[in-house]
């Protein structure tokens, strides 16, 4: 799947629909910051919801979150960094090409935070060549790509005890936590107008 943030376009789709929908593959746009990624198999999704007092620092909360999975890397022994005026994570692959292998985009409303990150594990990179990852050209990078093999499930966990240690919050694995029955989700709610745009014709 491909969302598209309120920075994004299409033409950062480098692939005709046809194509796409061959690939079993649906693109949304969606109401966090950034432009497009691709979400699939083999990723690490994180979704923080977390409370975010009116004046509080957009930029250091991303931060944090670039620092997290920064740190949850590093238990792999994969070095990583930020870069200047970029926001994600970034590696170099084995012959030096600098390369991402996370990226974030977030929003707050009404004093919540939502959406948040991906990395990647094992994910298949060819879906990255069917676009501009966050709307300029580079190369992408997992930690299957970097030669470390590792569960998903498992990098999960680490990325969300690194998150938790940097948001300074608690962290409470709750598997009593039911989905959302359907008159809880507001009328108003995103996910109810999410269309996927393979549906129609691709606006720009």
């Amino acid at each position: 799947m491909y969302t598209i943030g309120r920075r994004g376009t299409t033409d950062h789709l480098l692939v005709g629909p046809e194509i796409l929908r061959a690939a079993g593959t649906s693109v949304y746009r969606v109401d966090r910051g950034g432009d497009i990624t691709y979400h699939g198999p083999g990723q690490v999704v994180g979704y923080p919801i977390t409370s975010f007092a009116e004046g509080a620092d957009l930029v250091g909360y991303v931060r944090a979150i670039e620092d997290g999975l920064r740190d949850a890397l590093a238990s792999y022994g994969v070095v990583s960094r930020t870069e200047r005026g970029k926001t994600g994570v970034w590696v170099d692959l084995p012959d030096g090409r600098p390369a991402k292998i996370g990226a974030i985009g977030v929003r707050v409303s009404r004093g919540v935070t939502t959406h948040g990150f991906a990395l990647n594990v094992s994910t298949d990179l060819a879906a990255f060549e069917r676009m501009l990852p966050c709307g300029f050209q580079h190369e992408v990078a997992s930690l299957q790509r970097l030669g470390v093999t590792a569960e998903v499930a498992e990098v999960g966990e680490r990325c969300a005890d690194a998150l938790a240690r940097r948001l300074g919050r608690d962290l409470v694995f709750d598997a009593s936590v039911e989905s959302p029955r359907d008159a809880e989700i507001p009328i108003d709610a995103p996910v109810r107008a999410a269309v996927d745009l393979l549906a129609e014709a691709l606006p720009a």
